[in-house]
């Protein structure tokens, strides 16, 4: 199983529009499943009421690293370009993916 991570970085006070936000979006999960977001909350021991930033992840599991690449080339991609669109030029995204071992 592949997971596809997608954080994005924000202006603390813009967290809970981006929580909104991409709660609100509907995009094709194609053969994708157990979507999430969440914030996170402490990072080298630095809490998010301490940080000048907020991460928040949206991770989507998929059977297979070539569906996930699929998707973050096509759906994912418009996504992206939506948080462009909206929270850009301070905002950020950026991808990776996991391998369950």
């Amino acid at each position: 199983m592949t997971i596809h991570n997608a954080t994005f970085m924000v202006r603390k006070e813009q967290e809970a529009d981006v929580i909104l936000w991409l709660k609100g979006e509907k995009i094709d999960l194609a053969n994708g499943c157990n979507p999430r977001v969440s914030a996170m909350r402490e990072a080298g021991g630095i809490r998010h009421d301490q940080a000048d930033a907020a991460s928040i992840a949206y991770q989507v599991e998929f059977p297979d690293e070539k569906s996930a690449k699929d998707w973050s080339n096509g759906p994912f991609s418009e996504l992206a370009n939506k948080f462009d669109g909206k929270f850009g030029p301070e905002g950020m995204v950026f991808t990776s993916l996991f391998e369950v071992v």
